[in-house]
């Protein structure tokens, strides 16, 4: 089972809206059409959340024409820069949303969970005790091939501002509030759960921690500095837009980043 992951497009509401000061539109733009000549397929496209920069109906309207061109089918994630009801709404054309919009799917004998941790346009993440009772039903010792899907980070990374406080503002934490009891929660299956992926960092990270895997995709517009000690976000412009490629089969998982020029220097 092959699929792309990609996360953090940040789009505007019209297709010339500067994210960092980069055409979050045009750069993906040019990540969908290099997914389009890959010669191969995949089973799916995963966007890992913030599709969307302000979560408006204009901007989900564009990025619904925009995302409509991959040849393969999207699965998305919900992000603090995301409106769970508009993203199911105006993106994905469900009439009645849900109030938070966890879904399943099944690619190829692997069970997919996808969760959504949104929490309002603050940057941690949430989960409700009802989700994790899900959760933990699901995360059984035996069973399928499993991974797992979120928007925010669920386990500290080496960078103080991902993880902590950040230096110039109180309580901003990247990480998922509940993150321990996520851990938890999904222990039971590390036999069989191949990954959990992840958005929101802008950048690439692969964690291993008590077994598990742990995989973040690189934004399609921008990446940010992740430097041991970092107290603050600081972007990095001269880190290029990315998307992962992510192969299961029976005796390994691979993950491989492809990065592109920017559009304005291509």
């Amino acid at each position: 089972m092959r699929f792309i992951h990609i996360s953090d497009s940040h789009l505007g509401k019209t297709s010339d809206f500067n994210y960092r000061g980069f055409n979050s539109y045009r750069h993906l733009e040019q990540v969908i059409e290099a997914i389009n000549r890959l010669p191969f397929a995949v089973d799916f496209v995963l966007h890992s959340g913030d599709v969307t920069e302000h979560g408006s109906l204009e901007e989900y309207t564009l990025a619904r024409k925009l995302m409509e061109r991959l040849r393969f089918p999207v699965k998305y994630a919900v992000g603090n820069h995301d409106n769970s009801a508009l993203l199911q709404n105006a993106l994905l054309g469900i009439e009645s949303p849900s109030g938070r919009y966890d879904h399943t799917f099944v690619a190829d004998g692997v069970q997919v969970v996808v969760l959504d941790t949104s929490n309002g346009f603050v940057p941690n993440g949430a989960l409700t005790e009802r989700q994790l009772a899900d959760l933990r039903a699901r995360c059984t010792p035996e069973g399928a091939p499993l991974i797992i899907v979120l928007h925010h980070p669920p386990l500290p990374l080496d960078t103080p501002w991902l993880s902590e406080d950040w230096a110039s503002f109180d309580s901003r934490s990247m990480l998922l509030d509940e993150s321990e009891a996520f851990r938890a929660t999904i222990a039971p299956a590390r036999e069989r759960l191949r990954g959990v992926f992840f958005g929101h960092v802008h950048r690439a990270f692969q964690v291993q921690r008590d077994g598990i895997l742990y995989c973040s995709a690189p934004s399609t517009v921008v990446q940010f500095a992740a430097y041991p000690e970092q107290r603050d976000p600081k972007p990095a412009p001269d880190e290029p837009p990315a998307f992962a490629l992510v192969t299961l089969n029976d005796s390994q998982l691979t993950i491989r980043q492809y990065t592109l020029p920017r559009p304005e220097q291509a």
